[in-house]
């Protein structure tokens, strides 16, 4: 779609005077409007790397950018950058860490609600809207003349039917919320860029409102896909950990099986694409061949993944829950609930904020506190459902609130462990005394109310349990074997009479 000079410290970007059904270059007007649709978009995420709309002029000197002369071409000026520092080259070396992508997850979910929500009276983002636009990669894949096989294809197109009827009251319903917005639209790995040591998109889409304006689960979805794609599923999870803690949309998770497929498809269909461009070349059209292939895999294992882990901790104020989950967390790799930040989040509070009292506000009261855990049970079945692992960072000391989600994991089929922590009582009130900067306003007096109620695990529930001592070193990758391995136990508690939410 685009050509790119490099020029010194600059990069100018111009656009292919080309004509897809999904983009139309073909005119000069068309261009120029283009490239200042492009910067004006792509300055809300990577201001100092978009500089502005400049003219291909010819001078006496010949072609010239931004100088004096006969009008060309126009073109987007951008800050040249290193292309080995592109999230894909990083990924490639193994020089970006987990907790770069939770950060990005949660800067695209921060850019993502500062965004406009889409017009109402508008078509994009609805059901019809997904769903053709689904049919839309499938037909592009299953022309005859294309060596791709057809039965995967065929069992995609199935499932695409199933899982639509299923889910299009939900995407309505997301529309409804706000949930559809002007999105970056083409969040891959390529298109993310380490520029002033932070990871920064770039390259959103500019020439189709239709492909921008979606729901911002389909925009998060596109870089974890693509993440997985390299290998990488840890990174992968870390960057959802990052966009689900900051977004808090864990409804999200429902339509996230529909996002990851469609983002498969999304570049097999631009691989076929390329394959075909390529023809004069065999060895790079078979190379692109075999990628679109490896997508066509992908979507049909996200279509029929198996569901995810559900891991809970399970102790006290202070006993050092919080620390093992982070660390189980990236470890295993799984998407963290924190009983903490939901509990502030359902309060209409910031993770950090400070309520002055806890106990004052009605933080720890019974009825918040069963609020937070009908939340997080929700939340992690709907999670595991679509395929992810996720770790509830929460006391659970109630028997009850244990068999809940013991009942709904087993519901889901899913892998289900508790991580029992525990710590000598007096270093249990000398943490919860001592901590600072922390989402936890537990003080003493809940600590103690939470000693005086606690329920022991039963024996039943120790058949799922992985007890570790706080006051020890902590080995992330031995705790990670070691709940991996109390999972492969299928879940035979509680009773089946027990409710799962």
């Amino acid at each position: 779609m685009s050509w790119v000079v490099l020029a010194g410290d600059y990069a100018y970007k111009l656009k292919r005077p080309v004509r897809f059904p999904f983009l139309d270059y073909s005119t000069v007007a068309l261009r120029r409007a283009a490239c200042q649709t492009e910067v004006a978009l792509n300055r809300r995420w990577a201001p100092s790397l978009y500089l502005g709309v400049v003219e291909l002029a010819m001078t006496a000197d010949g072609p010239r950018f931004d100088r004096p002369g006969t009008p060309l071409e126009p073109a987007v000026r951008m800050r040249r950058f290193d292309r080995a520092l592109e999230l894909d080259v990083l990924v490639g070396a193994a020089a970006v860490s987990s907790a770069e992508l939770a950060t990005l997850g949660a800067a695209v979910a921060g850019w993502q609600a500062a965004s406009p929500a889409v017009d109402p009276d508008a078509s994009w983002g609805t059901p019809a809207e997904a769903l053709a636009a689904m049919h839309e990669n499938l037909g592009s894949l299953r022309r005859p003349e294309q060596p791709l096989p057809a039965a995967p294809l065929a069992t995609l197109a199935a499932w695409v039917a199933r899982e639509h009827a299923a889910i299009a009251p939900l995407l309505a319903a997301r529309r409804q919320s706000g949930r559809v917005r002007e999105c970056h639209g083409d969040l891959h790995a390529r298109n993310v860029v380490r520029l002033d040591g932070r990871l920064t998109p770039f390259d959103g889409i500019d020439f189709a409102a239709r492909l921008r304006y979606i729901d911002v689960a389909s925009d998060a979805a596109f870089l974890a896909m693509d993440l997985d794609r390299l290998g990488r599923a840890d990174l992968a999870t870390s960057f959802v950990d990052g966009w689900f803690g900051a977004a808090g949309d864990y409804g999200a998770a429902a339509v996230w099986r529909w996002f990851l497929v469609y983002r498969a498809l999304v570049r097999a269909k631009v691989d076929a694409l390329r394959a075909r461009q390529l023809g004069a070349d065999p060895a790079a059209a078979a190379a692109a061949w075999s990628e679109c292939r490896r997508f066509l895999v992908a979507a049909a294992e996200y279509a029929t993944r198996a569901s995810g882990h559900i891991v809970i901790t399970c102790g006290p104020s202070g006993s050092g829950k919080s620390h093992a989950a982070a660390a189980l967390a990236a470890a295993l790799p799984a998407v963290r609930l924190r009983s903490d930040v939901e509990r502030k989040r359902l309060a209409g509070l910031a993770a950090e904020a400070r309520s002055g009292s806890g106990l004052d506000r009605g933080l720890y009261d019974a009825a918040m506190t069963r609020r937070t855990y009908a939340h997080l049970v929700a939340a992690a079945g709907a999670l595991a459902r679509a395929g992810l692992s996720v770790l509830v960072d929460a006391t659970f000391l109630d028997a009850a609130e244990r068999q809940r989600i013991a009942a709904l994991a087993r519901a889901a089929a899913a892998p289900f462990v508790i991580l029992e922590c525990t710590a000598p009582e007096a270093l249990l009130r000398k943490r919860v005394t001592e901590r600072r900067a922390d989402p936890s306003e537990a003080t003493a007096e809940v600590l103690e109310q939470q000693l005086a109620v606690a329920a022991p695990l039963a024996a039943a529930e120790r058949r799922h349990a992985v007890a570790i001592d706080t006051t020890r070193p902590l080995d992330a990758a031995a705790l990670a074997g070691a709940v991996r391995a109390a999972a492969v136990r299928p879940v035979d508690w509680p009773p089946s009479s027990v409710p799962a939410s």
